[in-house]
């Protein structure tokens, strides 16, 4: 059984991700690995005069290299109210003690403070710059230990195991 089955198969079960055809998989977790790391490129050079911003491309690189070890599995997130989530459960649950950057916590608090700057309230704190630094590390982490992985291991299309 592969870890994170269960959270895998209940995911797809209350249809929050889709099996999707192999035909085209690994191009599509290319594309997203250069994208991710386009973003990421835009993110640092950003980061001495726009933190926001720089924040919020680096999530978007983060959550990228989260979708790319997905895809290589054959699967998507539906969409959505909750798709973040949705990514953070699936990518956490199977990588996350291989790759720190995709640990529960870790993964939570950057979703939970993107989250906060694209939809604040009266109380959100306004993003510094060390979130921004914080974002672009864990982000650039986060696209290497996607690499890494897949350039060692083989992630097979997932199959459903109940």
């Amino acid at each position: 059984m592969r870890k994170g089955s269960s959270a895998i198969d209940f995911l797809i079960e209350k249809e929050r991700l889709e099996s999707v055809s192999e035909e085209g998989r690994d191009r599509a977790a290319d594309r997203l690995i250069h994208d991710a790391s386009k973003r990421l490129r835009s993110a640092r050079s950003l980061l001495g005069s726009d933190s926001g911003s720089a924040f919020s491309l680096a999530y978007d690189a983060y959550r990228m290299a989260a979708d790319s070890l997905l895809a290589r599995q054959c699967l998507r997130v539906t969409g959505g109210e909750g798709s973040h989530r949705t990514v953070e459960e699936a990518v956490s649950s199977q990588f996350g003690d291989v790759i720190s950057a995709f640990s529960k916590p870790e993964f939570e608090q950057f979703r939970q403070m993107r989250n906060a700057s694209q939809y604040p309230d009266f109380e959100s704190p306004e993003l510094t710059h060390s979130d921004a630094q914080w974002a672009v590390s864990l982000a650039d982490d986060a696209l290497s230990g996607a690499q890494d992985l897949t350039s060692s291991v083989e992630l097979g299309p997932y199959r459903v195991t109940s």
